[in-house]
């Protein structure tokens, strides 16, 4: 099966997949500039009617989209999961609850080399806040956030994304039943991690350098298209819905976007 080509010369921060959150209203970068000092890098007017805004945490970007019909009109505002280092968890911790977020608990000692604690924040978005205790942490291998899928039937959604969209696989932890507790997916350029659970699905933007065969090669793994491919003011790009309901959208930008700062 074809790997992903990440696209070349697209904007300074982006990787091959960037999520992409919806919310009915403005207030979540407001919240993550709060919590974790997120920083808007654009902010525009989409094609779908809503605000369009890019921020940046860390080393990583994320999209938000407030309101309208989203990509296409088949976009839909819905919460996702994320798994987002910091370098005070328990103050970081505080924060989130200071900002309005709900406790999914509280920050300990985890047993894989991080000290971590789970919030939601006022649009349902869970954020899993870590700061590594040691080298056994998978930091090194995460960017500062990196979206964490909730699915059921891990073992065979994994499999999915590996004929879909060409994903390797670099981690796996299995329950003795042979249920996937964990898994690390790499993506072109980009990781994202999955496990077994009650499923959060999201939307995703990737950076390619061929959207048309990406398409193709996802329908025949068995998505269904959201989105045909066709050239846009920003690039070309098209979208398929996975089994689990998690969107992708494959793009390659113009010139004009890639120098959008």
């Amino acid at each position: 099966m074809t790997g992903v080509a990440t696209e070349t010369g697209i904007r300074e921060g982006f990787t091959t997949v960037t999520p992409y959150i919806r919310v009915p209203e403005a207030g979540l970068a407001d919240f993550l500039a709060q919590v974790f000092d997120a920083q808007e890098t654009f902010s525009g007017r989409g094609g779908g009617g809503g605000m369009h805004r890019e921020v940046r945490i860390g080393d990583s970007m994320v999209m938000i989209g407030e309101g309208g019909a989203g990509a296409g009109g088949v976009m839909p505002i819905r919460p996702m999961a994320f798994h987002v280092f910091v370098n005070d968890i328990d103050a970081a911790f505080k924060r989130t609850i200071a900002a309005g977020a709900t406790s999914l608990g509280e920050p300990t000692d985890r047993p894989y080399a991080e000290r971590a604690g789970f919030v939601a924040d006022p649009f349902g978005n869970h954020w899993y806040i870590s700061t590594p205790l040691g080298p056994s942490s998978g930091r090194r291998a995460l960017r500062t956030v990196t979206p964490f899928l909730h699915v059921r039937g891990a073992a065979e959604y994994a499999d999915l994304l590996k004929r879909a969209l060409g994903a390797v696989e670099e981690t796996r932890h299995e329950e003795p039943t042979g249920e996937l507790r964990y898994a690390r997916l790499r993506i072109g350029d980009a990781v994202i991690e999955l496990g077994e659970g009650e499923p959060m699905p999201g939307s995703f933007l990737l950076y390619v350098r061929d959207p048309d065969a990406l398409y193709r090669q996802s329908l025949d793994a068995g998505a269904t298209s959201v989105m045909s491919p066709s050239d846009q003011p920003y690039g070309r790009i098209g979208g398929v819905e996975d089994a689990a309901g998690n969107q992708w959208y494959f793009s390659r930008p113009t010139s004009a976007s890639r120098s959008r700062s």
